[in-house]
């Protein structure tokens, strides 16, 4: 279906003969009544009051199809309000939507409001994928029946304004679904007696990522085209203003210069909303910025809005590569729109599109780009692509891939308000990716021969991933966590299920309807109701899983519970956690380790971000690997389940590197075990509490600067250094610092660290040294020092003079009671 209002017919009979519209986008206030045949979708734009009079009967095409328009959301048929919509009926002349053909099975999108305001007062509204689907906007249900949908209502976001009073939300699969913090003002409704949930909510989280941005230079001399075509090698840059379709045609070359602004006027003939002015490149077009001099393809409205102008329309140029390297699209209907052409981009930014990038039939490699903020962020079909290192977030969809073969590695994928990854037919790979915080995480459907291995699929608000007319399918070595309702939904697919950890997920680790396969080697565990929940009448088979201690019979929901279901053979169950190695070096969204983690690379934690380690956790770190935390790290073990921090070799001191903290305030660390590292703990400017831990066979224990740091009922054995201080602000107490070279270093200003009720003996060198830069005195009274005296195991001033004194008079004459 084009873009463009294509035709509208409207048939008025006097015998009851209903009126029939057909309909892209509507151009002018209009009024229907009586009944009214949707075939296509609808969009009420800005500006725009759609009035339904009561009585009218609205029925639904349902239809699903690969439509590429960038306006609709669906591939379902919609009515999308960006204007006004008053459906005004009555209790007793209700305004009815529903499918055409009123068959349950059929679907339609819903009533769909993105940024306009509806009105829906008695209404009934039946038969879609979501009766009303609120994105953003001011929405009033009154008096309306939301039924025999799939969901009943749907509001995301904390900017949404739902009030819904004296209805009826029933007899849908799901009741009213409230995500990211959505609210709604509901008084006298009744919602019950949907068939899964009648309720649903999630909290809004917070993303930290900064949207990367280029700024343009300073503006230069204006070049302005028309309507126009540019032959031959032609060289733009500074400003240059378009106000029509510039054409390069074949053997034409546009080259565009680093710091260069394109400027595009609106021009909308058709009042559909969408600009029409663009580039259409038959030729070549090699758009090069820099870092320091990107290129700006923009509106040059003052009040500029996403659709303002066209597209960079690239087509039939299957030559020479096209380049789009650091450049920044933005206020387009397409940013980049290309067929049959050979595509790169690289570094660049597609931003508060309609569309970000949208291609079929081409070989295209978008690397390093951020794509956010559009309607869509990516649409491709037919096509070879290589998708990698890529930032697409905070789109209404993220990447959505038609019959294409696709490598999408290294990509973050977050918090789109549907789908993060959508992979339809061809032969998709997917390795390395964060897909993380969307409604749906990553979706395959009628795909053959794919890969889908070492993502991170976490967060996601429904399903981390779904599986549906799969074949031949490797699912292997995901991190699976935290989605809202399934780490995996099955349904009439082929597939090996190995080496996962899939864990924490809402309701259940795996979710299958029918599946022909194996699932082996995973982690399953943790996961709300069950983890397995077995639909279907086939037995499934899933031997060697973990499945976290328990009996695997009291988390696995089959045949045994219901006849009418088949079985999961669970032989040879695992006795114990399957080492799951970390597949990434940034962790760019809260997450939880739990079982047993291999950490190959140093781990950075992002600024902002937690890391949760589970009692019971293992962090196995190889020769050189470690920890960053940026932002706060939670490890509370357990006396019975203690955090293990462990190397891989166990060979002895440095096997591994650190937990380095950097202005980490609010990390915590009890219950653990350090062993074999270089430094067990090196914190930085970090308010830290260490309580209840021990440090063993490491090059040091704990290393700090600045604080303040809590170090309580902890063990420091075995280590060259037991605990360092330097320029710190630290309260050590109530521990055992024994058989290290020296038991505390005190490097550099001791003055804030206090030093009290420990037990501090036998350590080989020193039991406490000063520093050759410590000129102030450090407070270690009222500790006990094994038999012997004192001062025998001190080196400060007494040694060397010109450093600061150890104070350890008054001492205990026996041991402290220092916890287990």
């Amino acid at each position: 279906m084009s873009r463009i209002f294509l035709k509208v017919l409207l048939i008025f009979f006097f015998a009851g003969v209903p009126l029939t519209a057909t309909a892209g986008v509507i151009t002018s206030d209009t009024v229907w009544r009586d009944e009214v045949l949707i075939s296509e979708d609808i969009v009420v734009p800005e500006g725009i009051t759609l009035t339904i009079m009561p009585g009218t009967i609205i029925r639904i095409a349902s239809s699903e199809s690969t439509k590429t328009d960038p306006e609709y959301l669906s591939p379902l048929t919609e009515i999308t309000v960006r204007g006004i919509l008053r459906a005004e009926g009555k209790k007793e002349l209700p305004v009815i939507f529903r499918p055409y053909g009123g068959n349950e099975s059929e679907r339609w999108a819903g009533v769909i409001i993105d940024g306009g305001t509806a009105v829906l007062s008695s209404c009934v509204v039946q038969g879609g994928d979501a009766g009303v689907y609120v994105i953003n906007g001011l929405v009033d249900i009154i008096g309306s029946t939301l039924r025999k949908n799939r969901y009943g209502l749907i509001a995301q976001g904390p900017g949404v304004n739902v009030r819904i009073e004296n209805s009826q939300v029933n007899e849908n699969v799901y009741g009213v679904f409230l995500l990211r913090g959505a609210n709604i003002s509901s008084r006298n409704n009744v919602i019950e007696g949907n068939i899964k949930k009648d309720m649903y909510s999630s909290a809004l989280k917070n993303y930290k990522s900064s949207a990367k941005e280029y700024k343009p230079g300073e503006k230069g001399k204006n070049r302005v085209y028309g309507d126009e075509v540019i032959l031959g090698n032609t060289v733009w840059q500074g400003r240059v203003e378009v106000n029509g379709l510039v054409r390069v045609p074949e053997e034409g070359r546009l080259i565009i210069m680093p710091g260069t602004v394109v400027e595009f006027r609106r021009k909308d003939t058709n009042n559909d909303g969408i600009g029409e002015n663009g580039l259409m490149i038959q030729g070549v077009i090699i758009a090069k910025g820099t870092g320091e001099s990107p290129i700006i393809f923009r509106s040059a409205e003052k009040q500029n809005r996403m659709g303002d102008w066209d597209a960079i329309n690239i087509m039939n140029s299957d030559g020479v590569q096209n380049l789009i390297e650091y450049c920044q699209i933005e206020d387009a209907y397409r940013g980049l729109h290309f067929h049959f052409s050979n595509v790169a981009v690289r570094v660049s930014v597609l931003r508060n599109n309609y569309r970000g990038i949208q291609f079929q039939e081409s070989n295209a490699a978008i690397t390093g780009t951020y794509i956010y903020g559009n309607k869509n962020g990516l649409q491709a079909r037919d096509s070879e692509i290589i998708l990698a290192d890529n930032y697409i977030y905070n789109n209404y969809s993220g990447a959505n891939v038609f019959r294409a073969n696709i490598i999408a590695r290294g990509n973050r994928i977050m918090n789109n308000l549907r789908e993060g990854l959508r992979v339809r037919e061809g032969l998709p790979v997917a390795e390395e990716n964060l897909i993380d915080g969307n409604r749906y995480g990553l979706m395959a459907s009628d795909a053959v021969y794919g890969k889908f291995s070492r993502n991170i699929i976490s967060n996601n608000l429904e399903s981390g991933i779904s599986l549906k007319g799969t074949d031949n399918i490797e699912v292997s070595e995901n991190f699976i966590q935290g989605n809202g309702f399934n780490g995996i939904n099955i349904q009439d697919s082929r597939a090996v299920i190995k080496g996962n950890h899939i864990s924490g997920n809402g309701e259940r680790g795996m979710g299958i309807i029918s599946f022909d396969g194996i699932i082996t080697e995973n982690n399953i565990i943790r996961n709300g109701i069950y983890a397995i929940d077995l639909e279907g009448g086939m037995n499934i088979s899933a031997p060697r899983n973990w499945w976290g201690g328990a009996v695997p019979e009291d988390t696995i929901y089959d045949g045994k519970d219901d006849p009418d279901r088949g079985r999961v053979e669970y032989k040879e169950a695992g006795k114990g956690p399957i080492l799951y190695s970390w597949p990434m070096k940034d962790i760019i969204t809260d997450v939880t380790w739990d079982g047993v983690l291999g950490i190959h690379n140093t781990v950075t934690v992002s600024p902002g971000l937690t890391l949760t380690i589970a009692p019971g956790a293992k962090v196995i770190f190889s020769e050189g690997a470690g920890l960053k935390i940026n932002g706060k790290i939670i490890a509370a073990g357990q006396r019975d389940a203690r955090i293990i921090f462990t190397s891989l070799k166990k060979e002895g001191a440095s096997d591994w590197d650190e937990i380095l903290l950097d202005h980490a305030t609010g990390s915590l660390f009890s219950n653990c075990e350090f062993e074999y590292a270089t430094w067990g703990i090196h914190s930085h400017f970090t308010n830290l509490l260490v309580t209840d831990c021990s440090f063993a066979r490491s090059y040091g224990g704990l290393r700090f600067r600045s604080g303040p740091v809590e170090i309580i009922h902890s063990i420091f054995e075995g280590n060259h250094i037991g605990v360092r201080a330097y320029r710190g602000n630290a309260s050590i107490t109530e521990n055992v610092i024994t058989k290290n070279d020296i038991g505390i270093f005190v490097r550099e200003k001791g003055g804030g660290v206090a030093i009290h009720k420990n037990n501090i003996l036998a350590n080989t060198d020193y039991n406490i040294r000063n520093g050759d830069f410590n000129n102030e005195d450090v407070d270690a009274s009222n500790n006990w020092w094994g038999s012997g005296n004192p001062s025998d195991g001190i080196f400060d001033e007494n040694r060397e003079p010109g450093i600061g004194r150890v104070i350890y008079e008054p001492y205990a004459k026996e041991p402290f009671k220092t916890g287990e």
